[in-house]
């Protein structure tokens, strides 16, 4: 609607998302815009593919007005995607130890990935 061009999980549209949901939204009755604005986003702005020729708001959306004008090639453009960071690829040696009945576990340490889980004794 907006067509903020951030990360979407970025503090900068957090912020800015806050700022206008305040201008937008009537404190007196926050459920119904709510209620509609999920209701346009499941069944016509979708993430995959958006309905643009039959939203009832095209005229008062900016990615729409970008789209019209070959800015963008797509409304789907935002919020801009993130930058992924380059995966680590990591091994690791995994024993498991029975007597027949019984397993052994060893405790992952308090903090960090899958902190306090159990798990094989590895290297």
């Amino acid at each position: 609607l907006c067509a903020i061009n951030f990360p979407a999980k970025s503090t900068v549209l957090f912020k800015l998302s806050w700022k206008l949901a305040h201008q937008l939204v009537d404190p007196s009755d926050p459920g119904t815009f709510n209620q509609s604005l999920m209701e346009l986003g499941a069944t016509v702005c979708t993430p995959t593919s958006p309905l643009c020729d039959v939203c009832p708001i095209r005229f008062a959306c900016k990615a729409h007005e970008l789209l019209r004008k070959a800015l963008v090639r797509n409304v789907t453009h935002f919020p801009a995607r993130p930058v992924q960071k380059k995966r680590r690829e990591r091994s690791f040696a995994v024993a498991t130890v029975t007597d027949g009945s019984e397993w052994m576990f060893v405790r992952r340490p308090p903090h960090g990935l899958l902190a306090g889980q159990l798990e094989f004794p590895s290297v």
